[in-house]
């Protein structure tokens, strides 16, 4: 009995992907989206000459005895990007995902220093792993899967050739903010998310694909608390007016607020945006009002970095301080790509405070997806010397 193929090596550089599946000896194709680019024999192909930093979906299909092709595999992976500029580790890796019947696998480059990732499905832990890969067998063919992957590590880990953020100063930080322990802010976490459509859409070509999307962002920040205790002591203002509030795409309250739409209705995408920054009202140490004001915005910028008639890659930098006091800023760099056949890739990382949040959702959409969020851990986590939260989500459609 022929076993099912399966993809045992996938290899890449800046502008090659190479992959190899089980030996088989009857005839097997290759398709590049919707292009047959290999027919054959051979176990194994090389496609060559492709554009750095992309994404490609590659299927592999094997003719059976009576001329059925069967065993579908697809795989999503991309080439290296080996002249981005981010201080982001998360930017630099190639994210492979590949899927087959009942069978979902993961894959992801090597981050220095972290030897454990903890792996979730649809938010419950599976389980801790040691490889930069992940396995799923027996998942469900009909059902949206969201996979979490995160580790973790020492902040000075990143930091060790330039001197930055030492870690002695990162406990020291952490011991001023006693609602998170001091070790929080000396270990910078990394969030990779990968979102799946339902296994048998994706395998039978069933996914309908939107021909012209157009995509609606939200990033808010904001802060939890009705009331929040200054961790400088020698500032006049003892307190400041928190936004009161909960995670909510549709919430008004935000210390910011930046939203874009990015539009496949014609040839080219188009990009539009807006931005705003909330009051900031201090309190003295009675909690009686003393001042408010509203902070610059002009730091908040976004650029497009590649526009094409299939994609549309952005980049949003962003750094707010308060007005009242010297203090440090609300701090975040993203960059992220839309793709007219619906697939996206979101890349960022921020300081962990205040409360993050970011929202996608189509233009036919009612309810919003969410991206990520990320509770404060204290406002003394804004401050340089803490460790950053990474993150980055893609989906596979």
């Amino acid at each position: 009995m022929q076993h099912a193929i399966d993809i045992i090596v996938v290899e890449q550089s800046d502008t090659l992907i190479y992959f190899r599946w089980s030996s088989t000896e009857d005839v097997c194709r290759v398709k590049r989206g919707d292009q047959v680019v290999y027919t054959g024999t051979q176990n194994f192909f090389k496609d060559e000459g492709l554009i750095e930093g992309e994404l490609y979906t590659y299927t592999i299909e094997r003719l059976d005895g009576s001329g059925k092709w069967m065993d579908k595999i697809k795989m999503q992976t991309g080439t290296e990007n080996r002249q981005i500029d981010s201080m982001n580790r998360l930017a630099e890796l190639v994210i492979t995902t590949i899927v087959s019947e009942s069978r979902i696998s993961l894959a992801w480059g090597k981050i220095d220093d972290i030897t454990t990732f903890d792996i979730y499905r649809n938010s419950e832990w599976i389980e801790t792993v040691e490889k930069n890969q992940y396995t799923d067998r027996a998942v469900s063919n009909e059902q949206h899967f969201t996979y979490w992957v995160r580790g973790k590590r020492p902040v000075t880990k990143s930091n060790e050739n330039d001197g930055k953020k030492p870690f002695t100063l990162n406990k020291l930080f952490g011991s001023l903010n006693p609602s998170s322990p001091p070790e929080k802010a000396a270990m910078e976490e990394f969030w990779i998310t990968k979102k799946i459509a339902p296994l048998q859409s994706l395998l039978n070509d069933t996914e309908e694909q939107v021909k012209h999307p157009i995509w609606h962002f939200r990033y808010n920040t904001f802060l939890p608390d009705s009331l929040l205790k200054n961790p400088n002591l020698l500032s006049p203002f003892h307190y400041f007016k928190g936004d009161d509030r909960k995670f909510d795409p549709e919430a008004t309250q935000s210390r910011t607020h930046v939203k874009f739409t990015v539009s496949f209705q014609d040839t080219l995408p188009t990009l539009t945006w807006d931005k705003n920054v909330g009051p900031t009202i201090g309190y003295n140490w009675r909690k009686k009002f003393s001042k408010a004001d509203v902070a610059s915005d002009e730091k908040i910028n976004l650029k497009k970095t590649v526009t094409s008639d299939s994609k549309c890659s952005l980049v949003l930098t962003h750094s707010v301080g308060n007005p009242l006091t010297t203090s440090p800023a609300i701090d975040y760099k993203l960059s992220a790509s839309f793709h007219r056949n619906g697939i996206y890739d979101v890349i960022s990382v921020h300081d962990q405070s205040p409360n993050h949040e970011v929202y996608l959702k189509l233009d036919n959409e009612t309810e919003w997806t969410e991206l990520h969020q990320s509770e404060s851990e204290g406002l003394a986590f804004m401050a340089g010397p803490t460790a950053n939260k990474y993150w980055r989500l893609s989906n596979f459609c």
